[in-house]
């Protein structure tokens, strides 16, 4: 669990660093609710990963200071006529070290600025740009940027100029659903797996109808939170592995509830009957659906693969709601099942400059670390996700 944060007297707040054009500012901030009207209207006309949403890192940055593990930090970036670009960051302890990284710590999985959809930076200016913000980051022993995709919403992602970056041990998967997945699954699905879902089918429906259930509106889905907590609890007690800590519990209860909350969050159910017996916690942007946090229930329903019929399903009806141009998104993680479905693999990429001895020495050792996964696997532009 990340170090509880007490003093934050030398971040210094609302300092700004010139970026070697006369009109553009990078400057830090701790109240990030300033920046909302700003934020959200560059959220909806640019370029923005779901997980830097104003919405998600809102909730991110008060259960951060409800539980204190980390403090708040946005960067912007503005010339004359206003913001181009937003990092919501976080500064934290871990390891006897003060990381700054983005608002994330194991539930955001990718990371990228919020830009509008004109910045006014030319590529030419990039570096200058990005060397602001690395001196407007000063006090810290690292800067950690894990999760970037390669590209975000079709744009480059700019982060990737920081410096040297490496493959980070995990991908992200994921399927463009362009036809029916009836169709489209005899072509990438593994076989065995098509052959599994058919059978698992035919077995659960003597114990009642398979039926997705959506749950969107705040009270839908606080109840629908609840059923899939139960059964994340009930299976990670099954095998032994430590449940979901309460700040993230409570992180999710939140934006769940969020009567104001603008982004589109919603909770999938699979039950048999009446019964749940698998969920999903996920967001959307456009036509990209982003699975963030699925489960189902263990005991007896766990022989007739839950899990695997909820996402035969989903993409079964994924298809018709983005008129086949939608991008279902597994997110970050190598579990085997994403290659059985067809998803496909893209990269994400991990960077860290140090900003003290302790740093430095850190550096060393995740340098080393890095060296042992091999060289970076080439990007296929055209199977990477929308993030």
């Amino acid at each position: 669990m990340p170090g509880v944060m007490k003093d934050h007297s030398s971040l210094a707040p609302g300092r700004a660093v010139a970026t070697g054009r006369s009109d553009r500012v990078v400057a830090v901030h701790e109240d990030w609710t300033q920046l909302e009207a700003v934020w959200r209207g560059i959220e909806a006309t640019g370029y923005c990963s779901v997980f830097q949403s104003y919405d998600w890192v809102a909730a991110w940055y008060r259960t951060a200071l409800r539980f204190k593990f980390a403090k708040p930090l946005v960067v912007t970036v503005a010339d004359a006529a206003g913001v181009v670009w937003i990092l919501p960051l976080c500064y934290h302890r871990r390891m006897g070290m003060t990381f700054i990284s983005f608002a994330d710590l194991a539930v955001s999985d990718y990371a990228g600025p919020v830009m509008a959809r004109e910045d006014r930076i030319a590529q030419d200016e990039v570096p200058a740009v990005l060397a602001a913000i690395r001196k407007a980051l000063t006090r810290c022993d690292m800067i950690h940027f894990q999760k970037l995709p390669v590209m975000i919403e079709g744009r480059d992602n700019p982060l990737l100029q920081m410096g040297p970056t490496v493959a980070m041990r995990e991908s992200c998967y994921g399927i463009k659903v362009h036809r029916p997945w009836a169709d489209l699954s005899k072509d990438i699905m593994q076989s065995r797996l098509r052959s599994t879902i058919r059978q698992q089918k035919k077995k659960i429906a003597a114990h009642g109808p398979l039926s997705l259930h959506y749950s969107r509106t705040p009270e839908a889905m606080t109840r629908a939170l609840e059923e899939l907590m139960e059964m994340r609890k009930g299976r990670f007690e099954r095998i032994g592995r430590e449940y979901t800590p309460l700040q993230w519990r409570s992180f999710y209860q939140e934006v769940a509830g969020d009567p104001n909350r603008q982004m589109d969050v919603s909770i999938t159910t699979l039950r048999v009957g009446s019964t749940p017996i698998a969920a999903c916690f996920g967001l959307t942007r456009g036509q990209a659906y982003h699975v963030v946090m699925p489960t189902f229930a263990a005991a007896e329903w766990e022989s007739f693969r839950p899990g695997m019929l909820m996402f035969d399903a989903m993409l079964e009806e994924f298809g018709p709601q983005t008129g086949f141009d939608g991008f279902f998104d597994f997110t970050i993680g190598d579990e085997p099942y994403k290659a059985r479905f067809g998803a496909t693999a893209s990269p994400l990429m991990e960077y860290m400059s140090p900003k003290s001895l302790l740093g430095r020495l850190a550096h060393v050792y995740w340098r080393r670390k890095a060296a042992r996964r091999g060289p970076s696997a080439a990007v296929d532009q055209s199977d990477l996700p929308p993030a």
